[in-house]
């Protein structure tokens, strides 16, 4: 009788885990040839049917996972690089965390790194460059799955992309552009490089929403500032000197602070309106003085956080699916900096 109870509960827990009665057994008696995504798979049911017998511990292989990010200063790729080691830090010992920081003020040189990579898989920042769609595709090919994280390379097979809505950042920091004073006769726009598909979006989402909510309002051709401060002082400085009447400036990468000086030393803070993105020490500074009206911060450490989950997942670490890879952005002002 006892050895019939037996039987049925491990066809049951063979059930559950979608596989044969012989698996189940090979698995529970430690007798091997099963590989570990499977094991995992017959341990969980075993103990999600409160199966009465001790449960042997899942082998963890060890996993490895390469952080790629670009080699730069700014305060947000810092927050993303210190948010990547925070998550790693609380995983289990068989998950390896990499970060690798990269030159990518010439784009061909990413392509290479990502070709030389031999973790299991890859978490990526990197311009949309053919070189880098190459890349990603044969890395891909090679069963290396490349998750790109805060901007997009859709055109390569990418396993998922973690990150906010850029379009729909650049359509809000227009909407307060137009909106937190009287509608502006010109806007000036600021950006990184439109390498990045997150710069673009900003920008070709900023456009769109100008047009709906100050039509009359002059749009500048775009400003590449490559997020340095003293870059964006002098090209700010330029135009506000070319540019009369009330002023929206919108800068969707770094350089803030030069951005801010440029408006101060031109004299021009009571009718041009400044908004940014990211939150840090830098851009908390300028909301509480009053020189930027509004942050949009992206998230990073829920973007380290969530991107890490999905590589787990994809490489059959982690059973349940994490949720859904976009992150919301949020808002901040001087009331909530």
């Amino acid at each position: 009788m006892e050895r019939g109870k037996s039987r049925a509960g491990l066809e049951d827990v063979a059930r559950r885990a979608g596989v044969g009665l012989a698996t189940v057994d090979r698995v529970l008696n430690e007798r091997g040839s099963v590989s570990a995504p499977t094991e995992r798979r017959v341990i969980e049911a075993a103990r999600a049917l409160g199966l009465r017998r001790v449960l042997p511990v899942p082998h963890a292989p060890q996993v490895r996972i390469e952080v790629m990010l670009a080699q730069s200063p700014t305060p947000f790729l810092r927050r993303l690089s210190q948010a990547m080691a925070q998550v790693a830090a609380t995983l289990d010992r068989s998950v390896v965390v990499l970060r690798t920081s990269i030159d990518m003020s010439d784009p061909a040189s990413v392509a290479p790194r990502i070709a030389a990579c031999r973790a299991d898989g890859i978490i990526i920042y990197c311009e949309e460059h053919p070189a880098n769609v190459a890349a990603i595709a044969a890395s891909t090919a090679a069963g290396r799955p490349v998750i790109c994280v805060v901007t997009d390379v859709p055109d390569a097979p990418r396993a998922a992309y973690v990150g906010i809505d850029h379009a729909k950042a650049g359509r809000t920091a227009a909407f307060f552009a137009a909106r937190l004073a009287r509608p502006p006769d010109a806007a000036l726009i600021l950006s990184t490089s439109i390498g990045f598909r997150a710069h673009k979006q900003r920008i070709d989402g900023f456009r769109e929403a100008m047009a709906l909510h100050a039509p009359g309002a002059v749009v500048a051709p775009v400003m590449a500032t490559a997020d340095d401060p003293g870059r964006a002082y002098h090209q700010l400085t330029r135009a506000l000197r070319q540019t009369a009447g009330t002023v929206a400036v919108y800068n969707t990468g770094g350089g803030n602070t030069g951005v801010a000086d440029a408006i101060r030393d031109a004299g021009r803070r009571s009718d041009v309106l400044f908004v940014g993105h990211e939150l840090t020490e830098e851009s908390a500074a300028l909301l509480r003085d009053g020189s930027m009206a509004v942050a949009i911060d992206q998230a990073p450490e829920l973007q380290a956080r969530r991107s890490i989950d999905l590589m787990l997942h994809r490489l059959g670490v982690t059973p349940a699916e994490p949720v859904a890879s976009e992150i919301a952005f949020t808002l901040h002002t001087a009331e909530n900096c």
